[in-house]
């Protein structure tokens, strides 16, 4: 797969020389190596592309990312159109607004949006409770009644705008809220883990001070909830 992308690499800096300009224009070790050890990192200051060949697929798959955020994901064996899409995003850093009728083949997201006006953590942030609210309503069978608490204080508080200042995520079952800008938590990094326990229950676990606190109470957004997410707002997004 290297000598492929490799030879992928010298077809496009032939097609677009000005690639070659980039900050970065070479093989890198895959961070999870499953299906490839190499892949192709295209990069120039926050705007990158990272190309992947694995061999289940019969095209290239191609993540391009603002800031490590990824913005949309293409699959293409056409050598020339793949150079143009990257020379407008890392090499000429278009938004995404002017690559939509550029290119419209391409999907963007509601993240995209926030990017182009600047506000890439707050899109980040409602992305990630539009992800967790589609978890959430999948429960069905003896899950069912505890999505449906999930969904009801999910919507209770998207409608405070929490969704724009905390980061929602999930580990098996566990309901998450964070100011981490990406999913995963670090040693350390404050949190607060909710369990669904069903009939109108739940167990809320914090860790914001370097202590651990626990409490069950109401599926709701009031009193030690609300308590326990202002004092997780008051951290700085990480």
């Amino acid at each position: 797969m290297s000598k492929e992308l490799e030879l992928l690499r010298i077809e496009l800096n032939k097609y677009h020389p000005e690639l070659l300009r980039l900050e970065k224009n070479s093989l890198i070790p895959d961070p999870e190596p499953m299906f490839s050890e190499l892949n192709l990192l295209f990069k120039d200051d926050e705007r990158s592309c990272v190309v992947i060949r694995y061999g289940y697929e019969k095209k290239y798959r191609c993540i391009f990312e603002w800031d490590d955020c990824t913005i949309f994901e293409i699959l293409s064996d056409d050598i020339k159109k793949l150079g143009e899409i990257l020379l407008s995003w890392v090499y000429e850093k278009s938004v995404p607004s002017k690559m939509k009728v550029q290119f419209p083949e391409i999907t963007f997201g509601i993240v995209a949006e926030y990017y182009e006006k600047g506000e890439g953590v707050k899109g980040e942030f409602i992305e990630s409770w539009n992800l967790i609210e589609k978890y959430y309503g999948d429960f069905s069978g003896s899950w069912s009644e505890n999505g449906q608490d999930a969904l009801r204080l999910i919507k209770e508080m998207r409608k405070l705008g929490l969704d724009e200042e905390l980061r929602a995520g999930q580990s098996l079952w566990f309901f998450i809220l964070s100011r981490s800008r990406r999913h995963g938590l670090h040693k350390d990094t404050p949190y607060i883990e909710i369990t669904f326990l069903g009939n109108n229950k739940m167990a809320v676990k914090s860790y914001l001070n370097g202590k651990e606190k626990r409490k069950q109470c109401e599926v709701t957004y009031k009193e030690y909830l609300q308590k326990e997410v202002k004092e997780l707002l008051a951290k700085k997004i990480q």
